[in-house]
């Protein structure tokens, strides 16, 4: 793009709120990779039943389920920023508690269970929250860079320094790398602090209502009404639902069929972790170059064929293979459809809505955790990648009805209209000129 002296025009900016909140959630994401090698190792260590292992990930996820769709509801109701701090206030106690257990010698399993579902409920509030207050951040246009950006210094941090990082700290002393992971969350919030503003959605009278339970119908019967979202998220929930099989016995697959070490483990989720960001740099220009439907499309048929192919193929090297290319589709579509959702959904129903797509994509998370877990035990520890793959094929077959690139343009035509027509004082053609003609072009290019 250049101006009309012929010179290219600077980019825009994403801003100093934006660095900030980018910082923040890079940080605790840190802290994240770190507690993600180290938890799985602890239950490891103290048990070897798959079922008891599968059930760490089952609770972290069942906050998904339980609490999703009244948790954003609250969070429309709350000042966004105060949720961010207040979550990551209380993962910070959560891990804390979980690292004097163990300096003490004193953690059992249960122990490890009770954990993930606190720290389940509060990523919930985190990740609703932070959904939803991103595009008060930083404008529609830029949605797209933002959460690329995002993702990316998200997963550096997480999977490719914070593994490696947990599993060394795992090794020299069993409570180190939860002492850290508490740290992180301290750090995000004192980042998180001065970002100036109010974060509180703009409701609008048409969809306000008296109760918890009214707003809640509201997000649901908004994403149910909707073709395309409510296609994405059960294909989404679908996929889940596989991965979750495999996750929840990860750790001893990869310990008990490939001969990997505690140290090992971790760096085998940091070379994994590599696709990760390369997806979530690429994700953007992807999406530009072959259009989201595309996109969403051949994410889904990546995930099968990886799945399917590690579940079959038992040699190392082709499993981190499998995992690279799994890990670059997962972040390509979480750059297309979190975007997506941040340009169609109104501003004052995101939160609930967000919740209520998480309900039908991420409830599903502890329920194939605790079929993975049963699959282990029964048919072996590479069982749960195959039923996986089936899961996800059903899931590319769902998203086939109504994604398209006619659906695409159609929301998004939709949700610019709608913006138009509320700002006050705004004449709804001259709103709608603002950001329209670059998405029209992109869309008609390559959608």
């Amino acid at each position: 793009m250049s101006d009309t002296t012929g010179q290219r025009a600077p980019r825009p900016r994403l801003g100093r709120d934006y660095q900030r909140l980018f910082l923040a959630s890079t940080i605790s994401n840190l802290g994240d990779g770190i507690f993600l090698v180290a938890l799985p190792l602890l239950a490891a260590r103290l048990t070897r039943d798959e079922v008891k292992v599968s059930l760490v990930t089952a609770a972290m996820a069942l906050p998904w389920l339980v609490l999703s769709l009244p948790i954003g509801t609250m969070i429309d109701r709350s000042d966004r920023k105060k949720v961010l701090v207040v979550a990551d206030l209380a993962r910070a106690a959560i891990i804390a508690t979980l690292a004097v257990s163990a300096a003490t010698d004193h953690v059992e399993i249960w122990m490890l269970w009770v954990a993930a579902l606190a720290l389940g409920t509060a990523e919930v509030f985190f990740d609703n929250a932070s959904q939803a207050l991103l595009p008060s951040v930083v404008a529609p246009e830029l949605l797209e860079r933002a959460n690329g950006r995002r993702s990316a210094g998200e997963l550096t941090a997480n999977v490719f320094v914070g593994t490696p990082l947990g599993s060394v700290l795992f090794a020299m002393a069993v409570w180190l790398p939860f002492g850290a992971d508490a740290a992180t969350f301290v750090m995000a919030v004192l980042l998180i602090l001065p970002i100036r503003g109010s974060f509180r959605a703009v409701a609008q009278p048409a969809v306000r209502t008296t109760t918890v339970v009214g707003e809640t119908k509201d997000g649901l019967r908004w994403l149910w009404r909707h073709p395309l979202l409510r296609t994405i998220a059960i294909s989404v929930g679908l996929s889940n639902l596989g991965f979750s099989m495999a996750q929840a016995v990860f750790v001893l697959f990869a310990q008990e069929r490939l001969g990997i070490s505690e140290r090992g483990f971790g760096l085998l989720l940091g070379v994994m972790g590599i696709g990760a960001i390369v997806g979530s740099l690429l994700g953007e220009r992807i999406s530009a170059r072959v259009g989201q439907s595309f996109a969403i499309f051949a994410v889904l048929g990546t995930w099968a064929v990886t799945m399917a192919g590690t579940g079959l193929v038992l040699v190392t090297w082709f499993v981190v293979l499998m995992a690279f290319l799994e890990s670059m589709a997962a972040t390509v579509w979480n750059v297309v459809t979190v975007s997506l959702r941040q340009q169609i959904v109104p501003s004052e129903l995101l939160g609930r809505v967000n919740s209520v797509y998480r309900w039908f994509g991420w409830g599903t998370l502890p329920i194939g955790a605790v079929i993975g877990g049963q699959v282990a035990r029964h048919f072996g520890l590479r069982a749960p990648y195959l039923v996986g793959a089936g899961a996800v094929l059903i899931a590319l077959l769902v998203a086939m009805r109504h994604v398209n690139p006619g659906a695409i343009v159609a929301a998004r035509a939709a949700a610019h209209e709608r913006t138009a027509d509320a700002a006050p004082g705004s004449d709804p053609a001259e709103g709608a000129a603002d950001h329209t003609p670059l998405h029209a072009e992109r869309d008609s290019l390559f959608d």
